[in-house]
């Protein structure tokens, strides 16, 4: 049965596994002075079902289970142990849900790919994109009341979908029909949410150039103080501003929606969501440039001010086991020799993956070693004419250099 925690209602095992989360002294130590990229890291090993991204973008990912959260959310749940528990929870049904959610529609067509939105007020949405025209929709989940929000959304699913086979049946619509879409009522939400963050949110003060840095912060923090807002006189100016100040967009990675731009000039609460969002993203920047792998960020800013932050990884690593067989495997001196021309391709590929944080000099090590055993095992075997036209040597190393 459904459980309150916070501002959910949440099933029995997921505010069960909240709280084991909370208990572990190890997990709640993890992301301590980490900002809400450890956040984010920290839900990303809690549920490996899911795909987390920054923002709160409606039809951004592909396949199943992408979860989209507001960078305040991040915040709430980096700063407030009670909100975390909160919204670990709720992903926890998130996460159940997803795998209950129907693939194909009554139609016919298929989901190519669905997910989540935890807005800033706190809200869940859902959407999906399916293969017929106009087959993207989306809507709100009310997950504050008692009736199981998990349970309700499934059975709305199939009381619509089954709807629309007796319609299709009678003839009174055809199976191309288009589905709800993205509609007025997503914006009206969404504008309400904004309606409130005003309503609740200190009074800016404008002052003349030369701003507080850390005014986005401080804003939607809530601090007593009421914090300052630089005002730009164009687009240029602002955009030279956030050059100076952010290294996601100092560095190329951050696309700013031209519209939302200008909107930010008259706007004083849009551009203090901006410099909000770009701080985050550069706190995801200074927590994972040092990652083994980590090759780069893109943020995405669009017209309404949303966010959305993807970034690569590449890595490089030494099949070890496979070279050690090979080794062993190996009969004649033309054997190891074979041998050694690939751990010498593997020692620059590492040594490449090295320069470009993709691997480190461990990996490095590892290949010079094997290459040191190489040589070793090629003075242990001597002379091996004799066994140069074996054919059952030549069978053992063929075989190893498959596998």
């Amino acid at each position: 049965m459904p459980v309150r925690v916070g501002n959910s209602y949440v099933t029995e095992a997921a505010l069960a596994f909240a709280q084991k989360s909370a208990a572990e002294s190890v997990d709640k130590e993890k992301t301590k002075g980490k900002g809400t990229s450890g956040v984010l890291a920290d839900l990303a090993e809690k549920f490996p079902k899911l795909k987390f991204t920054v923002g709160t973008r409606p039809f951004s990912g592909s396949g199943m289970g992408n979860v989209a959260i507001s960078p305040k959310i991040l915040r709430e749940m980096e700063k407030d142990p009670a909100k975390r528990e909160e919204y670990e929870a709720l992903l926890y049904d998130v996460q159940e849900t997803t795998a209950s959610l129907p693939r194909t529609r009554a139609d016919g067509s298929k989901v190519q790919a669905h997910g989540w939105i935890i807005h800033e007020d706190g809200g869940l949405s859902s959407w999906s994109m399916g293969t017929s025209e106009g087959g993207d929709r989306s809507g709100r989940v009310n997950r504050s009341s008692k009736k199981a929000w998990w349970q309700s959304l499934l059975d709305e699913m199939k009381e619509r979908e089954e709807a629309r086979k007796k319609r299709v049946k009678k003839g009174k619509i055809g199976v191309a029909e288009k589905p709800t879409s993205l509609t007025e009522t997503l914006k009206q939400q969404q504008e309400e949410a904004a309606r409130i963050l005003r309503a609740n949110a200190e009074k800016i003060v404008s002052l003349p150039n030369q701003g507080n840095p850390a005014l986005a912060k401080a804003y939607l923090a809530g601090q007593k103080d009421a914090v300052k807002v630089q005002e730009f006189s164009n687009t240029n100016d602002l955009m030279k501003y956030l050059q100076d100040q952010f290294t996601v967009v100092r560095q190329g990675m951050t696309s700013i929606s031209s519209k939302h731009l200008k909107a930010c000039l008259g706007d004083e609460e849009k551009r203090a969501k901006l410099l909000d969002n770009l701080r985050v993203a550069d706190e995801m920047l200074e927590s994972r440039k040092d990652e083994l792998g980590f090759q780069g960020m893109t943020v995405e800013i669009d017209e309404n001010g949303e966010m959305s932050v993807t970034s690569s990884k590449s890595t490089v690593t030494f099949n070890g086991e496979k070279r050690a067989r090979q080794i062993a495997a190996a009969q004649t001196q033309g054997d190891l020799e074979t041998v050694m021309r690939l751990l010498q391709v593997d020692l620059e590929q590492c040594e490449a993956g090295c320069r470009n944080n993709a691997c480190d000099e461990a990996e490095v090590q590892k290949v010079k070693d094997m290459i040191a055993q190489a040589e070793q095992r090629k003075g242990e075997l001597g002379d091996t004419s004799d066994k140069e036209n074996d054919p059952a040597a030549k069978a053992a190393f063929t075989v190893n250099m498959l596998i």
